[in-house]
């Protein structure tokens, strides 16, 4: 369950302000203005924020990441309105899906930049059923830094790495003072981890090793959350070694996780949740992560690959069939877990295939009936039989999601609009 938790926490915060990740409207992002020549773009999913940056000027438009790839056709229609076209080049500030879904709406025309892990990690694992096309993924790759001059400004791109993620950068606009960090420093929101390619330990010494090098007049933008001074990136770097501190005492004394949280040990960093991480969800991520560095475990397979390949070259039921095979003879070897049928469903939801995306929920609500994410499957489910016009099961699976979650709001709409 560890390994694609970002990812859930991710489909929860869609899930708890609007159900599902869907058609937006035109205006989905908010404009404001940085500086002279940079915007910022700005979607609000009720605490879960997506940002995109705009430089313009004479040599174009630049913007750093592309968002979401449902909001990709509303970002670039407002975009336009900026009065330079189609952006020149996109910088990818790291892998994660509402970061880069949104190059697919640009076509050939950007450079896209990034780290040179962005692009392996797009073409591998859960992301094959994303099917990026050549053109949505960097074509100038670097390792440590690199420079560019673009609208006179000096934009800095560095490699921080290894904490929230393997292909972490800052965009650093030298002149306008201002640097982008992704999601490397949430301000004033605890911080997720990539449990393939993250290490919540190396957050700390991270994020102290990007504060030595801004300035104090800085103006901090985070991918998520609100943007940030210097002093709040320090509040942040005290919480990030504070919690960890406490979770090690805690356990060093003979405590687990659960008691931990019914102690509710991290309260006084109770300013810090949010949406997009909870302080439970935070200290189990650094419980975790002190327990793997303790006792490794050894890798696993990718069970995304073989399953997506037979999707894609058989069609729906050999991949489940597939999914059945592998699990039922090489479980352990691949590492399924809760999350890894819920994944593929939400994949293939996202991608419009959403009856094909019915047979993975139900996988992960039959298998794990009291799971976490039983009612976004169910709703999910029902979502998908309503727009196929099967309107008896939508309202099965919208009540069974209601009996897990009885105060979701846009389950109960679409429950009342079907038996209306």
């Amino acid at each position: 369950m560890k390994s694609m938790k970002w990812y859930i926490v991710l489909i929860l915060a869609c899930y708890t302000c609007s159900g599902l990740v869907g058609a937006q409207d035109d205006s989905v992002y908010s404009v404001s203005k940085l500086s002279e020549n940079i915007y910022k773009f700005e979607t609000d999913g009720g605490g879960y924020t997506v940002k995109v940056l705009a430089l313009v000027g004479p040599d174009g438009l630049l913007i750093v990441d592309a968002g979401e790839k449902e909001a990709g056709e509303a970002l670039k229609k407002q975009l336009a309105q900026l009065g330079y076209g189609n952006p020149k080049i996109i910088i990818s500030s790291h892998s994660h899906i509402e970061h880069t879904g949104g190059n697919m709406a640009f076509g050939r025309e950007p450079l896209i930049i990034g780290h040179r892990n962005v692009r392996s990690r797009l073409m591998s694992g859960s992301y094959l059923f994303d099917e990026f096309p050549s053109e949505a993924l960097p074509e100038l790759e670097f390792d440590d830094s690199l420079n560019l001059r673009f609208n006179d400004e000096d934009i800095r791109m560095m490699y921080f790495g290894g904490a929230h993620d393997n292909s972490d950068i800052i965009i650093w606009f030298v002149q306008s003072k201002i640097v982008f960090v992704g999601a490397i420093l949430n301000g004033f929101h605890f911080p997720s981890v990539d449990g393939k390619t993250g290490n919540v330990l190396e957050y700390p010494e991270t994020v102290a090793r990007l504060l030595a090098i801004l300035p104090e007049d800085v103006k901090i933008i985070p991918g998520h959350g609100a943007d940030c001074t210097m002093d709040d990136a320090r509040k942040f770097l005290h919480m990030l070694s504070t919690s960890e501190d406490i979770v090690r005492e805690g356990l060093a004394s003979g405590k687990d996780k659960a008691t931990l949280q019914e102690e509710d040990a991290l309260k006084q960093f109770e300013s810090y949740d949010g949406s997009y991480t909870s302080r439970d969800h935070w200290l189990t991520c650094i419980a975790d992560g002190i327990e793997d560095a303790q006792h490794p475990k050894a890798e696993t397979k990718d069970i995304y690959r073989p399953i997506y390949y037979a999707y894609r070259d058989e069609g729906i039921d050999a991949a489940v069939a597939l999914y059945h095979k592998l699990k039922a003879t090489e479980s352990e070897e691949y590492g399924f877990d809760e999350v890894t049928s819920l994944i593929i469903g939400y994949k293939l939801y996202s991608n419009d295939k959403k009856m094909d995306a019915v047979k993975f929920f139900s996988i992960s609500v039959e298998e794990y009936p009291e799971g976490d994410y039983a009612g976004f499957c169910y709703r999910s489910m029902g979502i998908a039989y309503k727009e196929a016009g099967n309107k008896k099961e939508a309202i099965r699976c919208l009540k069974k999601a209601l009996e897990i979650n009885p105060e979701h709001q846009g389950t109960k709409d679409l429950l009342e609009e079907l038996e209306g």
